[in-house]
Formats: structure tokens, sequence, C-alpha cells
């Protein structure tokens, strides 16, 4: 099955919360592809950021976290597909649909075009999302979500 991540999600591989074994047991399916949107390390970046600001994880556990990220790319265990022009495009079109009755945000907008874009080109099976907001959207969007923090 092929799954697409935004960074909410995928977060909860490289540090243990609330979804993380959902998380890990789609990681650990046989057959299972998982791609995230380029936006996703960034994101993580402030995702470790955040932690360490709100005393979630010490300033070691984020560099811990942030090496397990890149490692874990560098060992195709995810895949970052690029953003594309029309990924943006497309988002800004989300954005008009989306955001002001449902607060649909930039880089979820953008997530979501990825996995759009995805889905058009090969078939995408479920997005997966930590996101309330971005896990309606992107049923209205027609897609399975996965929730792992609801499962």
């Amino acid at each position: 099955m092929l799954y697409l991540f935004d960074s909410s999600a995928l977060a909860k591989r490289f540090h243990t919360e609330p979804g993380s074994e959902a998380v890990d047991a789609v990681f650990a399916g046989s057959g299972n592809q998982v791609l995230t949107s380029r936006l996703a390390p960034v994101e993580l970046t402030s995702v470790a950021a955040i932690k360490v600001s709100t005393g979630a994880i010490t300033p070691e556990q984020a560099g811990k976290f942030l090496a397990a990220v890149v490692r874990s790319s560098r060992l195709n265990e995810f895949i970052v597909q690029p953003l594309l022009e029309l990924d943006y495009a497309h988002a800004q079109t989300l954005l008009t649909r989306h955001a002001q009755h449902r607060r649909l945000r930039t880089l979820d907008a953008l997530h979501l075009a990825s996995a759009l874009r995805r889905r058009t080109r090969s078939g995408l099976d479920s997005l997966v999302t930590a996101d309330r907001t971005l896990a309606h959207v992107a049923a209205l969007e027609g897609f399975s979500v996965l929730m792992p923090n609801e499962n």
C-alpha cells in the first residue's frame, strides 16, 4: 500500500507519543511504501525546536530526533517527493475552497496538493495525518485518511 504522511504523523515515527504505534505499524507493513512531501524535513526541524521550547524533549534529544529523520530518509524508509509548481497552484485552489470555512492552513494545503498529484499520477491508498483539519479536508477531497492518534 502507498501512504503519504504529513509532518504531524511522520513526527510520531521519531518521537514516541500517542499514535506512534500506529505509525510504526504502517512502516513495518510488508509491501507498504511511505511518501512525504518536501515540506516534511523542514517542518520536522520546527517540530523538534517546539518540543525543546515546550520542555517535551531536551536539545540532545532533538538532535537525535533530527538525526533519525535523516537516517530514515537515507535508508529510504520514506521517500521525499518534491513540490512542483503545479502543487503550489493546486494548494492555492484548495485554500480558496477550504481555508475560510475549514481553516485549512498553507503548509497543509501544500501537503494535500502533493498527495493529490501523487494520487492522480500513480495512485495513493491513504493520507496519514494527526491534524484533524487536514484529515477533514482530505476526506472531502476523496482521500482515505488514517489518523494514527485516533486508532
